[in-house]
């Protein structure tokens, strides 16, 4: 009786929404061809003034035109930017987290020559870990949507609150990377580390998660190609107005020529900060991996007219 009851009231609700709305279009409608009747009128009685009417006319119609589609224009090619930045932002949590544990599975399967009874225990923990890093993954990103993207995600359900000062993020970086279990971070015996306080002031949330990310990576590395590594540098300090991020070590490094898609991904980086970006070997061994950008008295100083 009462689902019944429920049933006719909903009916006569979508019936008055109906009549509602019919009668909002009835009178729009009517208005509208009573504007065009007037206007009508007033060209016929005016035969003097018709020409100019219907040019002022079509000159309106095609301004409001020009202007709606330069307006929905911008709206698309801002909503294209958004995804493409959410887009490469995503790809970076994935980058330096789950992609690094598959790297880790394709090592075992690649360098030990082990039987698949022998193989299968430690592949095991390894897709277990990377099937844990992508649920936590998208738990962030579902959250993230609510906290306007503010945060980063570092692995192991690791957050870190982007507005916090540069200098200490960078630190919790630097630790918790370190604590990931890569082979030539076990043979690490020094480590320099230093950051130093930051004029963060002319950089943005991006920037700085493009910066902490450009950290992450050159340690991922160290951990997966530094072959020997037993010291490492890690320091952030100014000089001259510029600020400069190092990583040094003394491992074998890696020998190839390709660019792969970190190296890509930082010079992006160091145009978007208006920085340098540059990974080089050392002699007789080792790498150093280093990311500048300027203060802001450097950015806001006006150029000198010549």
């Amino acid at each position: 009786m009462q689902s019944k009851f429920c049933q006719i009231i909903a009916e006569k609700q979508t019936i008055w929404m109906l009549i509602k709305y019919s009668v909002k279009n009835i009178v729009v409608i009517s208005i509208t061809i009573s504007n065009l009747v007037s206007a009508s009128y007033i060209l016929l009685t005016w035969n003097g003034f018709a020409p100019i009417f219907s040019a002022i006319f079509v000159l309106a119609l095609n301004a409001l035109a020009i202007t709606a589609l330069c307006q929905y224009d911008q709206a698309v090619k801002s909503g294209i930017k958004t995804r493409q930045a959410m887009i490469g932002i995503i790809f970076e949590t994935i980058h330096n987290g789950p992609l690094q544990s598959l790297d880790r599975v394709l090592r075992l399967v690649r360098e030990k020559d082990l039987s698949v009874n022998k193989l299968i225990p430690e592949l095991e923990p390894e897709l277990e870990r990377l099937n844990q890093e992508l649920e936590w993954i998208y738990e962030f990103w579902v959250q993230e949507t609510f906290t306007q993207e503010t945060n980063l995600y570092l692995g192991n359900n690791i957050v870190i609150n982007l507005q916090e000062p540069l200098h200490e993020i960078l630190y919790q970086v630097y630790s918790h990377t370190l604590d990931r279990d890569f082979p030539s971070f076990k043979t690490i015996k020094v480590i320099i580390r230093n950051f130093e306080p930051i004029d963060e002031q002319c950089l943005t949330i991006d920037d700085k998660r493009g910066i902490c990310r450009f950290l992450e990576e050159a340690l991922c590395n160290v951990g997966k190609y530094a072959t020997g590594v037993t010291c490492l540098q890690v320091t952030c300090s100014s000089s001259t107005d510029w600020y400069t991020l190092i990583i040094i070590d003394n491992g074998l490094g890696i020998n190839s020529s390709r660019e792969g898609r970190g190296t890509k991904q930082f010079k992006n980086l160091a145009t978007q900060i208006k920085g340098k970006f540059q990974r080089l070997p050392l002699s007789p061994k080792g790498t150093i991996c280093e990311l500048s950008w300027p203060g802001c008295l450097v950015v806001c100083q006006p150029k000198n007219d010549r």
